[in-house]
């Protein structure tokens, strides 16, 4: 094969191979032959693995990189719509795994322990799949996940254990799903989180006990769900009292007499009655959360079984499209407190591409971007 880089062997029979295996190589040679079906960097010295290493080595099938001082990798998979299916065994080994993108798969489930030893992860991209429920404790092992996006799924509960083990996350974005209902302890281990967007799914209430270990929140979305405002409003509009950061507004869509106010900014006489919720929205609260199977069709049929009327999910997408991004701030609405104008600097940070504003769906041929466009490089694979 021509261009071979040094150091290394290239033949192409019986496959087109780079075998660079025992060169005391400190980094993985930049210009490996594009034809490369077979590469061999094992029993070297290095220590990163960036996410183009391998991006223009389109047909690879073998890599073997064992008996190294690998510290970091960043892996990319993102914009595959016909991946579909992971094997659990996936991502075993990779103790040093630091980013990883699955955003734009085509996901409907994830595997049981699909996570599982992945220690040093730090980002996380999950949006835009299909995405109906999760497993309790898929996230147990990530200690040091600081983001976790997983907007624009099909999620409808945050179970109690779902997002346990995620004691260091910083963003958790769960907006434009279907979520009807957050069990009460499903963010008891969020006490480190900074941002938690819930807009647009179809709550119609959220009770302060699920959000009182939320303690260092300091940006809040929840606005364009279907707020009930009576008493049982009370507790979350209790939370909000003590709370010290901004939040969107959250319209009342019940009893008609508040609808479109503020549930932030009713009186305590305002919350005083109970109305009776509309057969087609059954109280949340009584929700069953064993209907959260690890089959996520058998949920599916379940949780169809509520009859309860989702938001028109397209009004949803499209409702100020031109104005949402998926950046912790670009997703801020119009209509939030006047203290988001004295955000913290720090929040401002450029974030990693997956949480650019919504494109078109690239078809599966295209290259992904350069990993100059990424402040957190990753790899294509």
């Amino acid at each position: 094969m021509n261009g071979c880089p040094a150091k290394c062997v290239c033949y192409s029979e019986p496959r087109p191979t780079v075998a660079c295996q025992q060169q005391g190589l400190f980094s993985i040679p930049t210009e490996i032959p594009v034809r490369s079906q077979r590469i061999f960097l094992q029993s070297n010295k290095l220590t990163v693995v960036r996410s183009t290493s391998f991006s223009s080595v389109h047909n690879l099938t073998v890599l073997w990189m064992y008996s190294n001082n690998i510290s970091h990798i960043e892996a990319d998979i993102g914009d595959n719509s016909n991946l579909r299916i992971i094997s659990p065994t996936a991502f075993r080994g990779l103790t040093k795994l630091h980013t990883l993108h699955l955003h734009r798969c085509g996901l409907s489930e994830l595997p049981v322990g699909v996570f599982r030893g992945l220690f040093s992860l730090q980002y996380l991209y999950l949006q835009d799949n299909n995405l109906l429920a999760l497993h309790e404790d898929t996230f147990l092992d990530l200690a040091n996940l600081t983001y976790l996006f997983l907007h624009n799924n099909k999620i409808k509960v945050v179970t109690d254990h779902m997002l346990r083990g995620l004691t260091n996350l910083d963003r958790l974005l769960l907006h434009q799903n279907r979520i009807i209902h957050v069990q009460q302890r499903a963010f008891n281990d969020l006490g480190k989180l900074t941002t938690l967007f819930l807009f647009f799914n179809n709550l119609t209430m959220l009770t302060g006990e699920a959000m009182n270990p939320l303690v260092s929140l300091q940006y809040l979305r929840l606005n364009g769900n279907q707020w009930i405002c009576d008493c049982r409003a009370r507790p979350l509009w209790d939370w909000f009292k003590r709370f010290k950061g901004s939040s969107s507004e959250l319209e009342c869509h019940l009893p008609t007499s508040l609808t479109g106010k503020d549930l932030k900014r009713l009186k305590s006489d305002d919350l005083e009655g109970c109305v009776d919720s509309p057969k087609s929205h059954p109280d949340p609260s009584s929700y069953n959360s064993r209907q959260i199977t690890n089959n996520p069709l058998k949920e599916k049929e379940n949780i169809s079984k509520t009859k309860f009327r989702e938001v028109d999910q397209t009004k949803n997408d499209t409702r100020n499209k031109q104005s949402l991004n998926d950046g912790p701030l670009g997703t801020m609405s119009n209509h939030l407190d006047q203290t988001l104008d004295k955000i913290d600097p720090e929040l401002l940070d450029n974030l990693e591409p997956s949480t650019a504003p919504s494109r078109k769906k690239k078809k599966c041929s295209k290259k992904p971007k350069s990993d100059h466009s990424y402040s957190h490089p990753s790899v294509c694979s």
